[in-house]
């Protein structure tokens, strides 16, 4: 059965990653979800700011987990290339804001016709106005605790570490209540 693909951005990535382990190439789900990141990722991940921040990312078993990539054709490879091209135009005279790695992942998205997870508002704004799918990391937590493959304790752990660290998603009281809370 083919795998229900799921870009992760570089945010979501650092915000799960070291709870559900592994987070990358590994199917959940009746639907097979699997996530994946583009190798853009590690070379973001390679910075200074980040590596110091987050340590851990350089760690065999993250960087392993890293490797895997989704499989992309030549055909979808030219196709991701303009479309980017047309997204990195729209935001230099547009939408300032998400970076070259932003549209790309948008782009990837588009192609491959997957949905993309990130909190990230500007990016968010460039996908909804290309119609791009694109969901919070907490969408993907709310999909992940429906498939088993995570538990609300889990969830509620992740949520009080990114409010003790001050590092809460965009949204996160409003897609919360209406994620996780019933009634």
């Amino acid at each position: 059965m083919p795998h229900a693909k799921i870009l992760v951005d570089t945010n979501a990535y650092l915000r799960l990653a070291k709870t559900i382990r592994p987070l990358l190439f590994s199917p959940f789900g009746d639907n097979e979800y699997c996530l994946y990141i583009l190798p853009e990722l590690n070379a973001e991940l390679r910075s200074r700011n980040l590596k110091s921040k987050f340590h851990w990312v350089e760690e065999k078993e993250y960087a392993d987990n890293r490797k895997h990539f989704p499989s992309i054709s030549r055909v979808q490879k030219r196709a991701i290339q303009q479309t980017f091209d047309y997204l990195w135009d729209h935001v230099q005279s547009e939408l300032p804001g998400p970076s070259r790695v932003d549209a790309l992942y948008i782009a990837c998205a588009l192609e491959l016709d997957i949905p993309l997870v990130t909190d990230d508002q500007d990016m968010t704004a460039l996908a909804h106005a290309f119609d791009a799918k694109v969901m919070p990391t907490l969408a993907l937590l709310k999909i992940m605790l429906d498939c088993g493959h995570t538990d609300m304790k889990t969830i509620q752990s992740l949520c009080d570490y990114w409010k003790y660290i001050s590092d809460l998603p965009a949204n996160f009281h409003a897609d919360y209540q209406r994620l996780f809370t019933m009634g």
